[in-house]
C-alpha cells in the first residue's frame, strides 16, 4: 500500500512540470561519450517520453572523442590552438566519417521503436538536413584555424515548422558554408547558437561529469560570471558557463548541465522540486520583495536614466515616498536591478502598473515580465481585473503581453485630469479576469 501511495504523491508532483514543459522548445546536447555506452538505451528512453508528452526537441551530438579515436587510428595527431582543434586537409575526411559515425548510430538508435522497454512499440518521427550554415574561424594568434568554424546561421523558422509537426530535429556538428565547404563546428556552441536562434525555453548539456568543479544546483548569471573570471574554474567549464549566460541574455529561459552518468538524470532535472543538474537562469524569484523606505534611493538610482531619456515620467522622491507601500523589488547583491508598482484606484476596478524598470544589465532576462506577472497577481488578490499603463516607447511589449490601447476615456477620473497631453503617451489596458500566470 505503501508503495503505492508513493507512486500517487511522485505522479502528482510530476503533474506540474508535465503541463509547464508541453509545447516549450528543448535543445538537447548529448556528448558522444554516452551515444557510445550502455547508458544510451535509458536516455533514448527519456527522449521519447519528452517528445511523447508534447515537448519540442532539437537533439544535437558531440563527436570529440570519436574525432580523437579515428585520427589515432590512422596516426594523425591533432593541433590545437585556444583548445580547438585545427581541422586541417589532412585530417578533415576522418573527422567527417567520425561525426558521421556517431550520428548515424544515435539516429538508429532513435529510430528503433525502443523494444523492450516501457515505451516499446513508439515512435520518433526524426529529421535531420542541412540547417546549419558554417563559415571558417580563419586565423588565430597567426595560425590558420582551416576546416575549424563557427556558426554563420541556423534555419530557424524550418526548424519551427517541423517543431510544430511533432518532428524531433538532429542536428550533427557540421557547418556547409555557400561555397560548398564543409567546417567541423564546436558543438557546445552550435547547441547555444541553437537556442538563440530559436528562442528555446531550455539549452541542455547532457554531458561527462565536472570533476571536482561540482556547481550549485542553481546558478544566476552573475555568479556564472564570477565563476568565469575565478582562476580555479576549469577552462572547459568557463567556456560552458559563457556559453551559457549568452544564451541567457539573448532569451534563452534556463539552461541546464546534467551529469551524464546517472541512469535518468535528465527527467530527475525536469520533473522534479529538487532537480539533478545545475540549472543556470536570471528569473530571480526569490529576489523579488516588497519595497521600504530605505529603497527609495536605490529606485531612485534605477529609474534616473529612464526619466532622462523620456521612457518614465518623472517621478519626485515625496511621491515615491507617498507610493512605496505599491512597490516590489528586485534586490541583487545590494543593489535594486529591478522594480514595478502596482497602484489602484480607490474608486474602481482598476491599477496603474507604474515604474516599471529593469537595469540595463539585466534587461533581456526576463525580470520585466516577471514583474508585471507579480502586477496581474496582486490585482486579482484585491479583485482587481483590469490594469492599466501609460507608455511612450514600450507599448509594443506591453502588446505582446496581453495589453491593448485604449483611450484617455477608459482611464479613472482623477488619471485622465492628470494626463499630460503634451506627452503623449500610449494608454493600454489588459483585463486579467482569471488566475494570473504563476510565478
Amino acid at each position: 500500500m505503501s508503495s503505492n501511495q508513493d507512486f500517487v504523491q511522485w505522479f502528482r508532483g510530476t503533474a506540474p512540470y508535465i503541463k509547464a514543459h508541453r509545447k516549450k522548445t528543448f535543445v538537447i546536447l548529448i556528448s558522444d561519450e554516452i551515444i557510445q555506452s550502455d547508458r544510451l538505451t535509458g536516455l533514448i528512453h527519456d527522449i521519447a517520453l519528452l517528445n511523447h508528452l508534447g515537448i519540442k526537441l532539437v537533439i544535437l551530438h558531440g563527436s570529440r572523442n570519436s574525432i580523437d579515436q579515428h585520427l589515432a587510428k590512422h596516426n594523425i595527431r591533432s593541433k590545437f590552438n585556444r583548445n580547438i582543434r585545427i581541422s586541417d586537409v589532412e585530417s578533415l575526411p576522418y573527422i567527417i566519417q567520425a561525426i558521421n559515425e556517431v550520428r548515424s548510430h544515435l539516429e538508429s538508435q532513435l529510430s528503433m521503436g525502443l523494444p523492450n522497454t516501457p515505451m516499446s512499440g513508439s515512435e520518433i518521427s526524426l529529421v535531420s538536413g542541412n540547417f546549419i550554415t558554417g563559415m571558417p574561424l580563419g586565423v588565430i594568434d597567426g595560425i590558420d584555424m582551416q576546416h575549424s568554424g563557427k556558426v554563420r546561421d541556423i534555419k530557424h523558422e524550418a526548424i519551427n515548422d517541423l517543431l510544430e509537426k511533432n518532428h524531433v530535429i538532429l542536428l550533427s556538428n557540421i557547418g556547409y558554408s555557400k561555397t560548398g565547404e564543409i567546417f567541423n563546428l564546436p558543438a557546445e556552441e552550435l547547441a547555444a547558437e541553437t537556442a538563440r536562434a530559436l528562442v528555446a525555453d531550455k539549452l541542455i548539456f547532457v554531458l561527462p561529469g565536472q570533476g571536482d568543479s561540482k556547481l550549485a544546483d542553481t546558478l544566476s548569471t552573475s555568479e556564472c560570471d564570477d565563476l568565469i573570471q575565478d582562476a580555479q574554474t576549469p577552462d572547459h567549464l568557463k567556456s560552458l558557463l559563457e556559453l551559457a549566460v549568452n544564451a541567457i541574455q539573448s532569451g534563452v529561459k534556463r539552461v541546464h548541465i546534467i551529469d551524464q552518468q546517472v541512469d535518468g538524470g535528465l527527467l530527475l532535472e525536469l520533473f522534479t522540486r529538487d532537480g539533478y543538474g545545475t540549472m543556470i537562469t536570471n528569473l530571480f524569484y526569490e529576489g523579488i520583495r516588497s519595497a521600504d523606505i530605505d529603497d527609495i534611493g536605490g529606485i531612485i538610482r534605477l529609474i534616473e536614466p529612464l526619466e532622462s531619456s523620456g521612457v518614465l515620467v518623472e517621478h519626485s522622491k515625496e511621491q515615491l515616498e507617498l507610493e512605496i507601500g505599491h512597490f516590489q523589488v528586485i534586490e541583487k547583491d545590494g543593489m535594486i536591478i529591478a522594480c514595478v508598482a502596482c497602484i489602484p484606484d480607490p474608486d474602481h476596478d482598476i491599477a496603474e502598473v507604474a515604474c516599471l524598470a529593469v537595469h540595463a544589465s539585466y534587461q533581456r532576462s526576463g525580470l520585466g515580465k516577471q514583474l508585471l506577472q507579480l502586477s496581474e497577481h496582486q490585482a486579482l488578490e484585491q479583485n482587481i481585473q483590469q490594469l492599466y499603463i501609460l507608455t511612450t516607447r514600450t507599448s509594443h511589449w506591453f502588446i505582446e503581453n496581453g495589453f491593448v490601447e485604449a483611450s484617455v476615456s477608459s482611464l479613472p477620473k482623477s488619471k485622465q485630469a492628470s494626463y499630460n497631453i503634451d506627452r503623449k503617451s500610449k494608454i493600454m489596458i489588459k483585463t486579467i479576469q482569471g488566475s494570473s500566470n504563476g510565478l
